[in-house]
């Protein structure tokens, strides 16, 4: 469970805040989007889940632990319970789709055959298996953001947070981004969606909950419950 408690953030002392008295309660397995014009704070908000940013008030909570109290030791540890991906992909260039999956692996001392594993299942399992040698650059747009997608999957987390995912995306891309992201979230997953543009959320009647945020001081004023058509 998340639990957003009476948030509020700033950049600096004489910035005006992009957060003020934000509260949300996101629950285990929930597909939540967040929509509204660019500037109200989706971005921040996932900042603040990933421990980049600190609240200028407020506590965020993840599974009962208030992650503004944890060390800074602890957060590597937290972020690999997190699965993230932005419109800007963040690829590795230069090195293949395996090796850019590969490094998560690594960095958490697993060894090459358990890794060429993951890699493998991750890979099958958005249907891109077929790419793990070549180079992000090779890629499409769309392509580029499964490989990322890949990327977050492959520490098996809990909780998925997408920013803007589709923001560089064509149409059809976009739409087989949303279906994988679903899928994920039928996995059991926590889904947490960034977007200015509802337009293609609302053509897949996808089963979601919307928290919509506002200008000036951002915070909720209306949500949209799943359902079989949840909006």
């Amino acid at each position: 469970m998340i639990r957003f408690l009476d948030v509020s953030h700033r950049y600096g002392p004489e910035e005006d805040f992009v957060l003020r008295h934000f509260t949300e309660e996101l629950k285990d397995g929930e597909f939540v989007v967040m929509t509204g014009p660019s500037g109200v704070g989706k971005t921040t908000l996932i900042r603040l889940l990933l421990r980049e940013l600190m609240p200028t008030e407020g506590q965020i909570m993840v599974n009962r632990e208030d992650i503004t109290q944890m060390a800074a030791a602890e957060i590597p540890y937290y972020r690999r319970r997190i699965g993230v991906i932005f419109q800007d992909f963040r690829l590795i260039q230069e090195r293949s789709v395996y090796d850019n999956l590969a490094v998560t692996q690594y960095v958490t001392g697993r060894g090459a055959r358990h890794t060429e594993e993951r890699i493998m299942h991750v890979l099958s399992f958005l249907g891109i298996d077929r790419l793990h040698k070549r180079l992000p650059r090779e890629l499409s747009g769309g392509e580029q953001q499964k490989v990322c997608l890949a990327r977050a999957l492959m520490n098996d987390p809990e909780i998925l947070l997408a920013d803007e995912p589709t923001g560089n995306l064509d149409p059809g891309s976009s739409r087989d981004l949303i279906h994988l992201l679903e899928l994920i979230h039928r996995q059991g997953k926590t889904v947490l969606m960034a977007t200015h543009d509802i337009g293609l959320l609302q053509e897949e009647g996808l089963t979601l909950r919307q928290i919509k945020l506002r200008e000036h001081g951002t915070s909720v004023v209306s949500r949209t419950e799943g359902g079989e058509h949840a909006w």
